[in-house]
C-alpha cells in the first residue's frame, strides 16, 4: 500500500464518502422497508437502477438539502431535499432526470428541491435530451410556505414542450396544483393500484360538497387512463413502469431538431400480407380488426400502443416501418363503430402534435362512419373538440399518408386523414367508399318523396343507395377527381407504405405553409 502522504487530505475523502452514502439512503432503510417496499413500490434509488443503463448515472445536488429553519425545519434532516436529480444512458442515449423521495418528508416541494428539478430540466434543454420525471410526493411542503419555485418548473415544462421529449411517471401521489407539472409533459404514466393523481383529494371533496369518494375510484392509475385520460399509459407495477418508459423512448428523437433512431429490421419491406386481401367484411356495419391490421402492416412486434385503455373506438400507436418510427391513428370498428367522439378527438389530437413535434410520420388508417351523433356529443362539444383534431392534422407538417380501408363518411373525412388536410399520400383500398353520410342516409335525405310514396320504402332505400354508392362514393370516382393518389390492393400495403416513407424523408416541412404569411403561431380552437 503507497504510503499516506497527506493524511488530512485523506480525511477529507473519507469524510465524502461517508457523506454520499448517508445522503443516498434518504429516509433511511427503515422508511424506504415501511413506507417503500410494503407498497409495493420500489425506492427511488431502485428505480433510477432499473431506468439507466448500469453505471451511467451521475447524480446532481447530491448535498443540497432544505435551507428553512423555521417551524421545526432546523431539526429535521432532508438529504437531496427529498429529490433526486442528474443524467444518464438509456438504451446507450443520454437522457436527464428528477424523482421524489418520498422517504425524505414525503417527497414534499420546498424551495431547494423545486430549483433542484428546474435546473436539472433546463440543462436537459441545454444538451437537447430527453427529460424523464418519477412523482411520488405528498404535495407542497407548508414549512416552506408557498410554490412559487414549483410555478417555474411548470414554465420549464411548458418552454422544453416540444423541444425534448418530457416523460412523466406518476409513482406515488400527485396532488393539487403540483398536478400540472406531469400534466405539461407529453407522455404520462400511471402505476396501477399505488399512483393517484388529483386537483382535489376525497377530503376535500367530502368537506365542500358533502360527497364521499374512494381514492383508487377517484384518481388512482386505472381511472386517470381509462377513464379521465390524463395518462397515456398504465403500468402493472413500477417495473412495469420504467420498461414502459424506456421502450417509449426508443421511438424518440433526442429533441425536435433530430430524426427518431432508426433500428435493424429484418422484417422484409416488400413482404405480400395477402391474410389482409379478406379482413374487410361486406357491407359497412360489419366490425373487423383493426389491431390486427396494423400489426400485419409494420414491422413485427413494434407496436406500442398509446392511451389503449382510453377512447377505444379509436387507435393511436408508436410503431416501426423498416426500422423506421411511424405514429399510427386508426378507427376502430369494435368500437362505437369506430365513429370519432369528444375523447377520440382529444386522444388524436395530443398525438399529433407529440408525433409532429419529433418528427414521426403519421399513418392513418381510416374506417370511419363520422362523429358520434348524440345530444350528449353535442353539448360536450364536438364541434369545438373535432375542431382541435382537425386543426392538429392540417398543421401537421411531418410525412402524413392515409389508407382508407372501407368507408370515410361526413365530417370525419377532414379528421381522418381525409382529401384537403395537406396530405402527401392518400391510398384506397378497392372496398372504399365516401359521401356525405352514409349513403343510405343520404337517399332518405334526397329522395323521401319518391321512397315515402314507393309500396316497399325499405326496398327502394337499398336501391337507391346502390345508386347513390355508384355515382358518389365508388372507389374508382374518386380517382377519376384526383381524390386518391392510388388505389391499392391490401396485400401490398406494406410496400407502399415503405417506399412513400422513403421518398418523403426529403420532405421540406417549410414549404408546407409557404402561401401563409408568416406569424407567431396560430390558436388551437377551444
Amino acid at each position: 500500500m503507497d504510503e499516506i502522504k497527506n493524511l488530512e487530505n485523506y480525511g477529507k475523502i473519507e469524510e465524502l464518502k461517508r457523506r454520499r452514502e448517508e445522503y443516498k439512503l434518504g429516509g433511511g432503510p427503515e422508511k424506504i422497508e415501511k413506507l417503500m417496499h410494503s407498497k409495493g413500490k420500489l425506492s427511488i434509488r431502485e428505480r433510477i437502477d432499473l431506468l439507466f443503463d448500469e453505471g451511467t448515472f451521475v447524480e446532481q445536488y447530491l448535498f443540497a438539502k432544505s435551507q428553512c429553519k423555521d417551524l421545526g425545519m432546523d431539526k429535521i434532516k432532508t438529504p437531496a431535499d427529498g429529490i433526486i436529480t442528474g443524467y444518464g444512458k438509456i438504451n446507450g442515449r443520454l437522457a436527464y432526470f428528477y424523482g421524489n423521495d418520498f422517504t425524505v418528508m414525503g417527497g414534499s416541494l420546498g424551495r431547494t428541491s423545486n430549483l433542484k428539478s428546474s435546473y436539472i430540466s433546463m440543462q436537459a434543454a441545454r444538451v437537447g435530451a430527453p427529460l424523464i420525471s418519477m412523482v411520488d410526493t405528498a404535495g407542497a411542503r407548508f414549512q416552506e410556505g408557498n410554490m412559487t419555485q414549483a410555478t417555474s418548473q411548470m414554465m420549464v415544462n411548458i418552454a422544453n414542450s416540444g423541444y425534448i421529449p418530457q416523460v412523466s411517471a406518476i409513482m406515488g401521489n400527485c396532488a393539487g396544483g403540483g398536478a400540472y407539472i406531469p400534466a405539461l409533459t407529453e407522455f404520462i404514466i400511471s402505476v396501477d393500484k399505488t399512483s393517484r393523481m388529483y386537483i382535489c383529494g376525497p377530503e376535500p371533496i367530502k368537506q365542500a360538497i358533502h360527497q364521499e369518494v374512494d381514492p383508487e375510484q377517484l384518481s388512482g392509475g386505472y381511472t386517470n387512463n381509462a377513464i379521465s385520460g390524463n395518462t397515456q399509459c398504465l403500468a402493472a407495477d413500477d417495473r412495469d413502469c420504467i420498461e414502459k418508459i424506456r421502450l417509449y423512448l426508443s421511438y424518440m428523437p433526442q429533441n425536435c431538431n433530430e430524426m427518431p433512431p432508426v433500428y435493424f429490421c429484418d422484417d422484409d419491406p416488400e413482404r405480400m400480407i395477402y391474410e389482409l386481401d379478406d379482413i374487410v367484411p361486406d357491407g359497412f356495419n360489419k366490425p373487423f380488426d383493426m389491431m390486427k391490421v396494423i400489426e400485419l402492416i409494420v414491422d413485427k412486434d413494434s407496436i406500442f400502443e398509446i392511451q389503449p385503455l382510453f377512447a377505444r373506438n379509436l387507435i393511436t400507436a408508436l410503431a416501426r416501418l423498416d426500422g423506421h418510427s411511424v405514429g399510427i391513428i386508426a378507427n376502430n370498428p369494435k368500437y362505437l363503430a369506430g365513429c370519432l367522439d369528444v375523447d377520440a378527438a382529444d386522444k388524436m389530437t395530443h398525438f399529433v402534435d407529440t408525433c409532429d413535434a419529433f418528427n414521426i410520420p403519421l399513418i392513418w388508417f381510416t374506417d370511419c362512419p363520422g362523429f358520434l351523433p348524440g345530444i350528449d356529443q353535442e353539448h360536450k362539444g364536438i364541434v369545438r373538440h373535432g375542431a382541435k383534431a382537425c386543426y392538429a392534422m392540417g398543421v401537421a407538417s411531418v410525412p402524413k399518408i392515409s389508407v382508407v380501408l372501407r368507408k370515410q363518411f361526413g365530417a370525419s373525412a377532414v379528421a381522418m386523414g381525409g382529401f384537403g388536410q395537406n396530405m402527401d399520400t392518400i391510398l384506397h383500398w378497392p372496398f372504399f367508399s365516401a359521401s356525405a353520410t352514409n349513403p343510405e342516409g343520404s337517399v332518405k335525405v334526397i329522395f323521401r318523396r319518391e321512397i315515402a310514396a314507393a309500396a316497399d320504402p325499405e326496398a327502394k332505400t337499398k336501391e337507391l343507395a346502390e345508386e347513390f354508392k355508384e355515382v358518389m362514393g365508388d372507389v374508382y370516382t374518386t380517382a377519376e377527381r384526383l381524390i386518391c393518389n392510388d388505389i391499392i390492393a391490401p396485400h401490398e400495403t406494406r410496400k407502399r407504405l415503405i417506399q412513400e416513407l422513403e421518398i418523403l424523408r426529403t420532405k421540406n416541412r417549410d414549404l408546407v405553409f409557404q402561401q401563409i404569411p408568416k406569424k407567431r403561431r396560430g390558436i388551437r380552437p377551444v
